[in-house]
């Protein structure tokens, strides 16, 4: 009687033990997929880009989505339409930043994403930038997004180039997808320059007047006493 007791228990702690470790496992699984973050609110890969898909490695193969502009330079305060798509391949997520080509070494976003519909993208503040980044805010399967970007107001960036992580799957993602480079309209720096220039040359111009109009006072005053 007694050794069937201790077989019974023996036996309930083996399944207690089998149910604790289903029960684990299913527990780290959600906190896997949980990381995915389908809201976009990946504020965490700002600067590397990166998903956190757990141990997973970004794809190497060539990514088949593109990131592209609507113009090839741009001027500082000009609006872009910028456009992340597939011809079939669908994703689930991205993160979407505009970078400059000379400034390699921080990496940081720069200007800003305009005209976020909340239905469908997530603006993020990445490097205490307002709406310096963007992601999805759902989950949901896509062929392409289109979103609006400004420019920063100076031009001390140069050529700048749209940088995107996009999600496929769980295990299957792609970091940092360069669009070509957008080169800086340098008719604005001209134009400003040569603003600048005639501006200085015309108050060069009133002060040789004043001076000479000055000496003919002078002048007639001595010649008068």
């Amino acid at each position: 009687m007694f050794r069937v007791q201790l077989q019974t228990k023996r036996f309930r702690n083996r399944m207690l033990t089998a149910r604790l470790c289903v029960l684990c496992v299913v527990c780290v699984c959600c906190v896997q997929r949980s990381v995915c973050f389908s809201n976009g609110s990946v504020s965490y890969s700002c600067d590397h880009m990166i998903p956190g898909h757990s141990s997973i490695a970004p794809s190497l193969l060539s990514a088949p989505y593109a990131v592209s502009a609507s113009s090839a330079t741009y001027r500082p305060g000009q609006k872009l339409t910028v456009t992340l798509s597939s011809s079939s391949t669908q994703f689930k997520g991205f993160l979407l930043q505009a970078r400059s080509s000379e400034h390699t070494v921080t990496e940081w976003p720069i200007g800003s994403f305009t005209d976020i519909d909340p239905a469908h993208f997530t603006a993020l503040d990445c490097n205490n930038m307002a709406n310096s980044s963007v992601s999805q805010s759902s989950g949901v399967q896509k062929t392409s997004v289109q979103i609006t970007w400004e420019a920063p107001s100076n031009s001390s960036y140069g050529d700048i180039y749209f940088c995107v992580s996009v999600v496929q799957s769980y295990t299957q993602f792609w970091v940092k997808v360069n669009s070509s480079s957008l080169s800086l309209d340098s008719s604005t720096t001209s134009a400003a320059a040569v603003s600048s220039s005639s501006s200085s040359s015309l108050l060069f111009i009133v002060l040789l007047s004043v001076l000479h109009h000055l000496n003919t006072l002078h002048f007639l005053m001595s010649f008068s006493s």
